[in-house]
């Protein structure tokens, strides 16, 4: 185990998605126009309160992610991380589906790095579980 997780390539590009994520997520609880078709099915002009701070909240939950990949570069990943991989892994996967049907063409273009966060963390699951 301690082997696989400094040979899997795929993490640092996860991680490069989850910096982009996490752009865009605090753009958005910025109010950032450039930002306005990437998010939210591209339908604000502007971004509502309540919107803003959820993503401020979903901005802070995936920066932890970056570091959380990071166990599994380091070999200090549990069972249990393993485990929660799994999860991430679907998790991020409806992420992706949800991208590929949004009315945005611009947020459509999200669904590249869900699908390599997304398969990161199944594929670091899948080789803890054979």
């Amino acid at each position: 185990m301690p082997e696989a997780g400094k040979r899997f390539k795929l993490i640092w590009p996860a991680q490069l998605a989850l910096i982009y994520n996490v752009a865009i997520l605090l753009s958005v609880t910025l109010d950032l126009s450039w930002v306005r078709t990437r998010a939210a099915g591209g339908q604000y002009s502007s971004f509502p309160i309540t919107l803003r701070v959820l993503y401020l909240f979903m901005a802070l939950g995936t920066g932890i992610l970056i570091f959380y990949l990071r166990k599994f570069i380091s070999s200090t990943a549990s069972n249990q991380d393993f485990k929660f991989a799994r999860y991430l892994g679907w998790l991020f996967a409806i992420s992706t589906i949800l991208q590929l049907i949004s009315r945005s063409p611009a947020e459509q273009w999200n669904a590249i790095p869900a699908s390599i966060i997304a398969l990161t963390f199944l594929l670091i699951y899948k080789r803890n579980n054979p």
